[in-house]
């Protein structure tokens, strides 16, 4: 920049708006005045142009201090830097003459500029300039699709409009600039980015609409992604997606292909090949094209039938066409469209079909070429053809062939084939004689394949040798046929061929740097070629970098070993610890490469510049410029930037050593471009700037101008305030949005259901600290709906003017925005605090009612509109009465109520007015039942102070009354605002004796509640041992009568088990299970069927007794259910026979195996433990115990359970895998059974959850039943 950087002050940006300030003359007068002008009066600037505004001090001088003068620029009401300017500096050194104003210009319009310095009243608006739109910059313009269209057929022409643009996102609208001097390229990639097709741009122009028009014509059909660039760079809105269908089928463009062309065809095989359905451009037409086939013999030159011709579409444009060859002979194949007399490009097509009997996967292929080799070795391999038979199968010696390819170019190797023994057809029938296993072969006779004279004779052969040369490195595939077999299968062979012996002369030294600094290591690439060119490869160990011969010292040199970089170079390192010239030479086991020596000169560190990264940010929208060199170092302190990358998102200017970056517009994030300095030595050093790109706060687009409320109401009463809408650049990015009002309260009404994705949730809560503030927190979507649901409820009574603060934040700021609110008022009821009753003095006839220092409460007669009341509370009047029951009411009265004071004695209803009064200081003395006036709010509290009352003992009934008269707050005019009038009315006792304390009267109202109690009480007890007693005695009577009684033996038994519950088992030592004892239950569990008992123990503090409630730990949501049959031993058992196991047994119980599979499941995965997962408290329910005699047949019990009533388990015992005999055999087998130790022997399929709430009951039919309830455990 023109501008000298030492002398300049960056202005100070302050987010704040500009208030307008009117001075006072008398504060003007010796100040000094300013006056400011363009420089050279110019007024109309190119986008990216320094403007310069001259200040020029009119009178005053000595009166100014320069180093408070502090003017600020605004330019459409944006102070300082913004998307319209930037660089806004000022320069206030030497004469004032040479005072400026520099800012560059950034947004193409017509400006107004504010100048503004509050210290001094400076105020100008006087000055606009214009700004015209820069050259184009070709990464900045955008380019989209002529009219949307993006879907072609081949061969039909295609148009791209591109707005131009400048390096600052103005649109150009000048078609003064060549478009073709940008260097417009266009290339069609597929998705995956690779280049499709280069499309023949057929003009480039401007067209009328002031767009950059791009023509040409599309050919390659399928999707594609169009990308536009100048130069390296591509242009915005790139790649842009487009679709070109294929043209019509142009038969004489169809061809046909195969995926190994053969030179013939064995008898019998099938002619395999795909027609290609193309358009004039080559494309695949989809849809089956019905062509014309024929074969026709050479010979006769006649068609000759072909039974089995097919045509199928395999993929879209492609058919498969095939037949069998069943006749010997020379051939043409035509396909064609007879009807359009039309044939395909590559026909009619001339084959052979040879008497041969190939097996492909019998064929022999051996033989060291097969093998890995070096380049330039001759390989060798050989080929013995077999039948299906295994028996050799002789061939004319020109049907095998052999490809050699390598993969990664389809480079070929022509491969020499020769006959390992020849027969001919006269030799073939006594020559050939066929074994067991092979055929032996009759000498060859000696026969020249190259002479003339052999004529037609059919020459023979059974076995091949072929030898060739590969002189390329790399994996190839060879693949072998007979004909148009492949042999080996119908595989290829995969050999890699190696590169050889390094060629000294082919090799050297490819990079060094002619000039490298001291103490740094520095690098030297050599690259290894063999005689065949070809890159070799892991030789390091065999490379060295040395000094030459010629150099006296060289002990400030040292190297390191050389680095393979995997594609037949090498980087070597070395280190020059003094300065100056050395010789270095590169050597193959102590052969030196060329060039040797090569000299490189070393110098100092600070010889040589460095440069480093920079990091730098800006705004989204706005522009910056700064110096890249400030950070780097350079001898002389000069250097130039030589070159610069161009960034991905923005646009870069050079301004001598300033470089100006501008991002795009609404782009947000990181970008990042390289540049290249250069000394005066000529020296180079690269570094990167990295850029961020900052969101700036949400900003408003639009917001109400003030806001209607209703005081006490909430507003709007339904929805909310209309008109609020943000703008955010990034739509993913959560913001927050926090809502305040000074004298309300913000909230949001309720909102439609909107199905967001998760991403996109709306937080709402409340914020931190005093202040009612509404935080709105998600994406800008989100809070844009919810801000349409903004209500406004005001703090009590207020009403007037107020102000909603609205902030909006990002992580990289805050953005402020008022906005005014006006509540309308309300006629709010007039208040009276007094208490309930009002002690007087029992030994005065005439007594005060309120004492000031005998009272401890605050008497207060009010009105809340009062508070907003604009004029003088002397006119905010209202009715104010004061009545007994009994007695009357004395008071003095200021004279100016005299006129509006109201009497009425016991003898009338009706309010009098004041007869007469005799007035005293101004005031006048009252005496009668009742006393009302109209006056102001001090008025009736003045009154309520010397109120006196006189009447009897017993006391009497205040009633105290206040009557607004309409009144609601007369904001801003009384005259408009009055509504219905509102009255408030209290009462209170006057009494002249105390009352009983709140103390004594709550102890004895407690008495007599405890008193209550103890007899209800004392009622319930008599009540249950009543209860109590009958239940024994009918339990008696019910068991005697069972006894004494036949009835059924499934009732009998039902009987004994409620009987045996009343005396249960002694508690054993542990409770042994089970697992998977039921086939049905391992396989829903997706288990195999144990071969033997899977047993697992659990503690007896799990026991939980019939009718309990089974509880869930924290913070499992479920348990599973396992009903099971429980066997519990009656005595000692250790080692037991199976045949007596059953003695053992003292009866049954029905057990419930509670599982946590939420705690199994991992544990069992993780090989770790998982009782806990079975031993918990609660979790295993148990009935009562049923004695053995009880239960006739045990291993044939139906047992059930149900879950809220449903029914989830029901199985049989006899479905166990593993019986009771054997179990209780087993485990004693492990560990000594104590009495009362239970067996549970396993649960039927049907096993499932139960949560919180749910009700278990399980039983075993005919026998009994149990009920649990689930609950959540709670902690003690």
């Amino acid at each position: 920049m023109a501008v000298r950087m030492g002398v300049c002050i960056l202005i100070t940006i302050m987010a704040l708006p500009f208030r307008f300030k009117l001075s006072n003359p008398q504060e003007v007068k010796g100040k000094p005045e300013f006056a400011f002008s363009w420089l050279n009066d110019k007024d109309t600037y190119k986008a990216g142009d320094i403007a310069t505004i001259k200040i020029k001090v009119l009178n005053n001088f000595d009166k100014l201090d320069k180093n408070a003068f502090k003017p600020t620029l605004s330019v459409s009401g944006k102070t300082g830097n913004s998307s319209y300017v930037s660089g806004v500096l000022t320069d206030l050194e030497g004469n004032p003459d040479d005072w400026n104003v520099f800012f560059t210009t950034i947004t193409a319009g017509l400006f107004n500029v504010m100048i503004n310095e509050d210290r001094y009243q400076v105020f100008d608006s006087s000055l606009h300039f214009q700004v015209e739109p820069g050259r184009i910059y070709p990464s900045i313009c955008f380019a989209s699709w002529m009219g949307y269209v993006n879907e072609f057929e081949a061969g039909a022409r295609a148009r791209v409009l591109i707005l131009p643009k400048d390096a600052f996102g103005n649109n150009v609208t000048s078609t003064g600039e060549d478009p073709s001097s940008h260097n417009l390229t266009l290339s069609a990639l597929y998705g995956n980015g690779s280049v499709a097709d280069s499309p023949n741009v057929t003009r480039i122009g401007w067209n009328g609409s002031g767009y950059i028009s791009i023509e040409f014509i599309v050919v390659k059909a399928g999707d594609f992604l169009l990308l536009v660039r100048s130069g390296n760079q591509a242009l915005s809105g790139t790649p842009l997606p487009f679709k070109v269908n294929p043209g019509p089928l142009e038969v004489s463009n169809c061809v046909t292909k195969w995926n190994y062309e053969p030179n013939a065809w064995q008898l019998f095989s099938k002619m395999e090949l795909f027609i290609h359905q193309q358009d004039q451009y080559g494309n695949l037409v989809p849809g089956l094209y019905e062509f014309d086939a024929e074969v026709v013999e050479k010979e006769t030159n006649l068609s000759i039938p072909v039974p089995d011709l097919y045509f199928e579409e395999v993929e879209p444009g492609i058919q498969l066409f095939s037949f069998s060859n069943l006749e010997p002979g020379n051939f043409l194949l035509k396909i064609s469209d007879i009807k359009h007399n039309k044939s395909i490009s590559n026909m009619p097509y001339a084959y052979t079909v040879f008497v041969g009997y190939c097996n492909g996967s019998n064929c022999v292929v051996n033989g060291t070429g097969l093998n890995n080799s070096v380049a330039g070795e001759v390989a060798e391999l050989s080929i013995y053809l077999r039948d299906s038979f295994l028996y050799p199968s002789p061939v004319e010696v020109e049907r095998p062939q052999v490809q050699i390819t390598r993969e990664i170019d389809s480079y070929n190797v022509l491969p020499v084939i020769a006959p390992m023994q020849i027969i001919n057809d006269s030799e073939l029938a006594r020559g050939l004689r066929y074994g067991s296993n092979q055929a032996e072969v009759a000498p060859s006779p000696s026969v020249n394949l190259s002479d003339p004279s052999v004529g037609n004779l059919s020459v023979l052969a059974t076995s091949f040798n072929v030898t060739y040369t590969p002189d390329k490195s790399g994996i190839y595939s060879i693949r072998v046929f007979c004909g148009n077999i492949m042999l080996n299968g119908g595989h290829s062979f995969i050999k890699e061929v190696r590169a050889g012996e390094v060629n000294i002369s082919l090799s050297g030294v490819v990079k060094f740097a002619p000039k490298v600094p001291k103490l740094i290591k520095n690098e030297v690439v050599v690259q290894l070629m063999d005689s065949f060119h070809n890159p070799v490869m892991s030789q390091q160990s065999r490379l060295k970098l040395e000094v030459a011969s010629s150099m006296k010292n060289t002990s400030g040199f040292s190297s390191s070993m050389f680095l393979d970089n995997n594609d037949g170079s090498y980087t070597g390192h070395y280190t020059a610890k003094d300065t100056g010239t050395y010789q270095i030479c590169a050597s193959f086991d102590g052969k030196r490469f060329s060039p040797c020596p090569f000299e490189v000169n070393v110098y100092s560190s600070e010889y040589f510049p460095r440069a480093f990264d920079d990091a730098i940010s800006v705004w989204e929208d706005e522009s910056t410029a700064f110096d890249a060199l400030a950070n780097d170092f350079f001898a002389g302190d000069n250097a130039t930037i030589l070159e610069f990358s161009e960034p991905s998102h923005g646009s870069l200017l050079q301004y001598g050593r300033l470089l100006r970056y501008t991002p795009q517009k609404d782009y947000y994030g990181n970008d990042s471009f390289m540049y290249t300095i250069s000394d005066i030595n000529g020296n180079l050093a690269t570094a990167s700037v990295n850029i961020s790109v900052l969101t700036i706060p949400p900003q408003f687009v639009s917001f109400p101008s003030q806001l209607q409320a209703t005081e006490d109401e909430l507003s709007p009463k339904f929805g909310g305030f209309s008109g609020f809408e943000i703008r955010y650049s990034d739509m993913r990015e959560n913001i927050s949005v926090n809502l305040s009002a000074q004298s309300g309260t913000i909230s949001l009404s309720p909102m439609p259901i909107q199905f967001w994705p998760i991403k996109n949730r709306l937080s709402v809560y409340k914020g931190d600290g005093e202040a009612k503030c509404l935080v709105l927190e998600g994406t800008v979507e989100v809070v844009n709906y919810a801000l349409k649901s903004i209500q406004y409820f005001g703090n009590e009574n207020f009403f007037g003017s107020d102000t909603v603060r609205i902030s909006t934040r990002n992580t990289n700021g805050v953005n402020n925005m008022d906005v005014p609110v006006f509540l309308d008022p309300i006629n709010d009821p007039p208040f009276i605090n007094i208490p309930e009753f009002i002690i007087l003095k029992s030994n005065e006839e005439e007594s005060l009612i309120y004492d000031s220092e005998r009272d401890k409460f605050k008497f207060l007669i009010g009105d809340p509109d009062l508070q907003g009341f604009s004029g003088d509370d002397s006119f905010f009047m209202v009715i104010f009465s004061v009545e007994v029951d009994s007695g009357f009411l004395v008071t003095s009265l200021p004279a100016e109520l005299i006129n509006t004071t109201e009497l009425r004695t016991m003898n009338s209803y009706r309010w009098q007015p004041l007869q007469t009064y005799v007035t005293i200081s101004k005031h006048f003395t009252v005496k009668a039942n009742g006393i009302r006036f109209k006056g102001t709010i001090n008025d009736c509290n003045s009154v309520m102070k010397q109120l006196f009352y006189n009447g009897g003992y017993h006391g009497t009934i205040l009633t105290v009354t206040v009557n607004d008269m309409g009144n609601y707050g007369c904001y801003p005019d009384c005259s408009e605002n009055v509504s219905v009038p509102l009255y408030a009315e209290a009462n209170v006792n006057l009494i002249r004796r105390r009352p009983m304390s709140s103390f004594v009267s709550h102890a004895l109202g407690s008495a007599i509640v405890i008193e209550s109690i103890v007899v209800l009480t004392l009622g319930v007890v008599l009540l249950s041992f009543t209860c109590k007693c009958a239940i024994v005695l009918v339990n008696e009577r019910r068991n005697n009568a069972m006894l004494s009684t036949k009835i059924p033996e499934a009732a009998s038994l039902k009987g004994t088990a409620m009987a045996a519950s009343e005396n249960p088992v002694k508690v054993g030592t542990k409770i042994v299970a089970v697992g998977r004892n039921y086939a049905a239950h391992a396989k829903e569990l997706g288990n195999a069927v144990p071969k033997e008992p899977m047993l697992f123990l659990k503690p007896t503090s799990s026991y939980l007794e019939a009718g309990g409630t089974i509880e869930i730990p924290q913070p499992l949501e479920w348990l599973d259910h396992d009903v099971e049959l429980a066997v519990v031993i009656g005595k000692r058992a250790r080692d037991v026979p199976e045949d007596s196991a059953m003695d053992y047994v003292a009866g049954y119980a029905l057990a419930l195996d509670m599982t946590a599979r939420q705690i199994q499941a991992p544990a069992k995965s993780a090989g770790l433990p998982w009782d806990i997962a079975k031993g918990q408290d609660t979790f295993t329910p148990i009935s009562s115990f049923l004695p053995k005699a009880s239960v006739a047949d045990p291993e044939n019990l139906e047992l059930w359970l149900k879950v809220d009533g449903e029914v989830k388990q029901q199985g049989s015992t006899k479905d166990m895998i593993f019986k009771i005999p054997f179990l209780i055999s087993h485990i004693s087998s492990f560990m000594t059974l104590f009495e009362g130790d239970v067996i549970l022997t396993g649960t039927p399929e049907g096993v499932g959850p139960v949560k919180a709430g749910q009700k278990i009951t399980a039983g075993i039919t005919n026998l009994l039943d149990v009920n649990f309830n689930v609950e959540k455990r709670k902690r003690q």
